[in-house]
């Protein structure tokens, strides 16, 4: 008797934490418990402007024919090169590559024109070669004469730098490209 009095205690205790059994919630004043939030999607340390820096964001620059997002203009500033990854990813894009002239000049005079002091790329360099998100070999880019150690760029200053940034007379030197160590922060760029 004992037992089948603790198997039925067991029986109704389950199905009262059950979500499959919601009568049983609400029989006993625990139907308006108010329930967890949805996760949300990725959300990065990006922020500054109010925007979404997760997913769900639209492009916001054409050119040649290709749709780009740039990460300032919603707002979203403020991205270590891995980050800027994850958020290019969360809006179906990768980071740029600057692979051509055309795009090179393209965006070093929108960094310029849009008063923005630097952004990620997609680019990584070893030993003065770039390799971009697009897999095309180009590394003929406006490298600045100068950076934090007064050398020409690429130095790997800080024996790290394998991330490639376009800043904007950082150093007073143009708008020009920079090796950068990956964890430093700053908007990104990315492309369909």
């Amino acid at each position: 008797m004992q037992v089948c009095l603790l198997l039925s205690v067991l029986c109704f205790s389950a199905c009262c934490a059950s979500p499959q059994f919601p009568f049983f919630n609400n029989f006993f004043g625990r139907g308006n418990r108010p329930q967890r939030p949805p996760p949300q999607s990725t959300r990065f340390r990006g922020g500054g402007g109010g925007g979404s820096c997760g997913g769900g964001n639209k492009a916001n620059h054409e050119f040649g024919g290709q749709s780009f997002l740039l990460s300032w203009r919603v707002g979203c500033t403020s991205f270590t090169h891995s980050e800027g990854e994850s958020f290019c990813r969360a809006n179906g894009m990768r980071p740029i590559s600057l692979d051509s002239s055309a795009k090179e000049r393209e965006f070093l005079r929108l960094v310029a024109s849009d008063r923005q002091k630097y952004f990620w790329t997609g680019g990584n360099v070893r030993n003065g070669n770039i390799s971009w998100p697009s897999g095309r070999s180009y590394n003929n880019v406006a490298w600045s004469h100068t950076g934090g150690a007064s050398r020409p760029q690429p130095d790997n200053r800080e024996g790290n730098e394998f991330c490639v940034a376009v800043l904007n007379n950082f150093y007073r030197d143009g708008v020009k490209f920079h090796d950068v160590s990956c964890h430093h922060r700053k908007p990104v760029i990315c492309e369909a």
